[in-house]
């Protein structure tokens, strides 16, 4: 997956709430209810807009935006309610937020938090892709990870010269779970999805808080991860987040992680994933002709996005889930 399918996905899926508008008070609304309050100025005299807004609605917004002009956006309060996480697609911004500055191009990315004022001067090509979180799942999010007894204030680094795969890997899967109409209306996997994104940038990208989610933590008991093997064994098929795990055993997150390495030599991710590839190949290889279907076992089996599913069957297996069935149905 790139940030470029993850594009297609929200402008071929998602609502258009924009389509070459030319006024800046329409923009200005659309942008509001899908992204965040702001002030829109177009730069250059005689410049016309031309924006374009896709937004998919989800657990997490997705939106793709392009102004089609030279614009600086700016904020309307001194804090707001959400988190934006930026995936530039085309072009180039520049972005103010705080003493920070960033220039963002394809392949950076940035995380605009709602602590500080922002400034955004947008080019004319600028395409992106818009992720955004709400901040108190965030700050709870963070706290949970942690330990922390009250919402955790998340200072998240403007830029990164790095796109996490990880991450984006959990914002596509996110954007196939909003674009299918059947798994969308399944709430708790929608907010499990959300959840397990909101934790992907809070442990993969630099914020105030990263030397605490990865400093030093005391490695636990076997008991208690084999207590959290069989909790992920129970709930496989549901969008479970691992600081869900570490709290049913009662160790932080990062003590999980150190038990895991210690016991099996993989992260608790990794052995998870592992353990419902096995459930479905045997599902698959077992099945009889009108038992089940590849999206069944995928779901049944806590993959909700069929393609990444498929990719990472076959190469754990050597073979597609569809060769596998069609096997056990000979």
């Amino acid at each position: 997956m790139s940030v470029v399918e993850i594009a297609e996905i929200v402008r071929g899926h998602g609502t258009p709430l924009l389509q070459a508008a030319d006024e800046v008070d329409e923009v200005v609304r659309a942008c509001a209810t899908a992204v965040r309050p702001h002030v829109l100025r177009v730069r250059g005299r005689g410049a016309d807009l031309a924006a374009r807004l896709d937004h998919l609605p989800s657990g997490v917004g997705l939106s793709r935006l392009h102004y089609g002009a030279d614009v600086t956006i700016s904020g309307v309060a001194p804090e707001q309610d959400e988190f934006i996480v930026v995936l530039p697609v085309a072009g180039r911004a520049r972005f103010d937020y705080g003493q920070a500055t960033a220039v963002l191009g394809p392949g950076t990315m940035s995380v605009v938090s709602p602590y500080q004022p922002f400034t955004l001067e947008i080019d004319r090509d600028f395409d992106q892709v818009l992720v955004r979180l709400d901040r108190r799942r965030v700050e709870s999010t963070a706290a949970a990870l942690t330990g922390a007894s009250g919402a955790a204030p998340v200072h998240f680094e403007l830029e990164s010269a790095r796109i996490s795969p990880g991450l984006v890997g959990l914002i596509d899967a996110a954007a196939h779970v909003a674009a299918d109409p059947h798994v969308a209306q399944r709430n708790r996997l929608v907010r499990q999805v959300e959840t397990l994104v909101i934790e992907a940038l809070l442990l993969g990208y630099p914020s105030n808080l990263s030397g605490r989610l990865a400093g030093a933590a005391t490695s636990p008991s076997a008991e208690r991860v084999h207590r959290a093997m069989d909790y992920m064994l129970v709930n496989l098929a549901d969008q479970i987040s691992l600081s869900d795990v570490a709290r049913h055993c009662g160790v932080t997150l990062r003590s999980l992680q150190l038990g895991f390495r210690r016991e099996v030599g993989m992260s608790p991710g990794e052995w998870l994933r592992n353990q419902r590839l096995e459930r479905a190949h045997a599902q698959l290889a077992n099945a009889s002709e009108t038992e089940t279907t590849v999206t069944a076992v995928s779901l049944a089996c806590g993959f909700p996005h069929l393609g990444d599913f498929a990719a990472r069957f076959k190469q754990r297996f050597g073979e597609s889930p569809s060769t596998v069935l069609r096997g056990s149905r000979r």
